[in-house]
């Protein structure tokens, strides 16, 4: 796996820009000892010989982060960032770091450093930011499963830009310690990204969790009552709001009709809703003919 991913990022690095330092002989070695584990019978984690790609906000131990600046081009972290050392822990394989904009302000994947990278989908169009890099890596197939960081729109954004899922946590679920800005900490989230909403979820289940450094991640996480055998797993007592068409600017029709038909599956499995949110702000007509995106 780590061999075809290294294959894939030279085949097509070049074109999408979105790999900042590579970690080819690391990577490979790790790999080489990932196989031996398993044929020694060794107990695996669930991320176990997957390689993974990290936004270069957040620190790999011995490696440089530039954070997107000229300023930090030499930069070379001593530790990992928790997010980093959990994947690993789960037996991750960090392969790359991947492009941002610079300190990670911004909503397209450009810097003085790197320079901008582009959507695999479409070489003129962005792939979004500021987890812009991570998003286009992984759309285009160099790498399976990767950690961006999320203020406003920074994971979920690129991650509908190019066409893959991301998550934006609750904030006190994923410690944010070794990420770059580290002010404003308590709106800053480290968000796992990658191309099924399962490998999410797993991810997630691997980093959610105090780490004794970021003050505030919870130390008690909610868990769910347990199904008993053969019982329907159900979601009684789960409050779930929606809201889709009208929201806070043009909505695709699918989309709508696919968060709707979430909204009746998630009642069906007994957990209270509400109905949409009200129309807030409706755009101009000729805005929304020409494509217009209102934040």
């Amino acid at each position: 796996m780590t061999h075809a991913h290294l294959d894939r990022i030279e085949a097509v690095g070049p074109k999408v820009n979105a790999t900042v330092t590579v970690l080819a002989a690391q990577a490979l070695a790790m790999a080489e000892a990932a196989d031996e584990a398993v044929a020694a019978g060794t107990a695996v984690g669930p991320f176990h010989g997957v390689p993974f790609t990290v936004k270069d906000s957040l620190d790999v131990a011995g490696v440089v982060t530039t954070r997107g600046s000229t300023l930090f081009k030499d930069h070379v972290a001593d530790t990992d960032a928790t997010a980093v050392a959990l994947l690993r822990a789960a037996g991750g394989i960090p392969l790359a770091k991947t492009n941002l904009p610079e300190f990670s302000y911004w909503t397209e994947t450009d810097n003085p450093l790197v320079g901008r990278t582009r959507n695999p989908w479409n070489a003129e169009r962005t792939p979004g930011g500021s987890s812009g890099g991570e998003s286009a890596a992984i759309a285009a197939g160099m790498s399976p499963l990767g950690l961006g960081s999320d203020v406003a729109i920074s994971v979920r954004g690129p991650a509908h830009d190019t066409g893959i899922v991301a998550l934006k946590a609750t904030r006190g679920r994923i410690p944010v310690t070794g990420h770059w800005p580290e002010v404003p900490r308590r709106y800053w989230h480290v968000g796992p990204m990658a191309r099924s909403v399962r490998d999410i979820a797993t991810a997630l289940g691997v980093l959610a969790g105090p780490d004794g450094e970021d003050g505030y991640v919870r130390h008690a996480l909610p868990t769910p009552r347990a199904a008993s055998a053969g019982e329907p797993r159900r979601l009684a007592g789960l409050r779930v709001g929606w809201a889709s068409e009208p929201a806070f600017g043009p909505v695709d029709s699918e989309v709508t009709a696919t968060v709707a038909a979430a909204a009746d599956a998630l009642r069906a499995s007994a957990a209270s809703w509400s109905r949409p949110l009200p129309p807030v702000w409706k755009p101009r007509r000729d805005s929304a003919e020409r494509g217009a995106v209102h934040r």
